[in-house]
């Protein structure tokens, strides 16, 4: 993807933050983001400035607490979350598993909303983790359902080779057959889940309902958490019309 106004760089350099590990230091992400130094280092200043960054105390950023007020912001007023609560919860008691609302953003799957298992074996998620839209059943969901333009720009951009992003766009007819996407240990090791769209009456797509549990428990009543997945993805696209 390319950046090529300053406001560009400048949020590319936040996003970095928001989705790295641990802090960076000015000149990792001046490599990581194909930058001039000089030019990190002035973006940085900005981000400083307005609290979007922080320094460690060592050289070395991350988001700043500018970034946490956006984030109650959104909390309290983004209305696909406000729309798909009440359903997540209810899918969560229903099923005693976890259950996220992931959205695409940046080459990216986005959790916006989790509710997790009473069980104490359990899937290991976080709200705010993203991950590549490149493996599991959020991202190959969320990507089925995307332009063709745009999911073959992103899988491009992770690295995939044609031939590859030709196996992707053929499986992509099922998905959207079926209304969903099943994954066994994709991302972690043991892990079973299922992801449905949220799509409104005229098919466009917003987000997806995703149900993670461990494989030992949940392949035992997959057809059933798969079904109510459906449902509730059904439920939460009728409210957005």
């Amino acid at each position: 993807m390319n950046y090529n106004t300053p406001t560009d760089r400048l949020l590319q350099i936040l996003v970095a933050l928001g989705q790295a590990d641990e802090a960076l230091s000015a000149k990792e992400l001046s490599l990581q983001l194909a930058q001039p130094l000089s030019s990190t280092y002035r973006h940085l200043k900005t981000l400083l400035r307005w609290g979007l960054a922080e320094d460690n105390g060592h050289g070395r950023y991350l988001p700043g607490p500018a970034c946490l007020q956006l984030a109650n912001k959104f909390d309290r007023e983004a209305l696909l979350v406000s729309q798909a609560l009440p359903e997540l919860k209810r899918l969560a008691e229903l099923s005693r598993e976890s259950v996220a609302l992931m959205v695409p953003s940046n080459g990216q799957a986005i959790c916006i909303e989790l509710i997790d298992s009473p069980q104490p074996l359990r899937c290991c998620y976080q709200k705010g983790l993203a991950q590549p839209l490149l493996v599991g059943a959020s991202a190959r969901v969320l990507l089925a359902h995307m332009a063709p333009e745009r999911s073959e720009a992103i899988l491009h951009e992770q690295g995939v080779d044609a031939d590859g992003i030709a196996v992707y766009l053929q499986s992509f007819i099922a998905i959207r057959d079926q209304g969903y996407a099943v994954s066994l240990g994709e991302i972690d090791d043991g892990i079973w889940g299922v992801s449905a769209p949220v799509l409104d009456s005229r098919n466009r797509l917003h987000g997806a309902i995703s149900l993670m549990a461990p494989a030992i428990r949940a392949q035992q009543n997959s057809e059933r958490l798969t079904r109510w997945t459906r449902e509730v993805a059904l439920r939460v696209g009728a409210r957005l019309d």
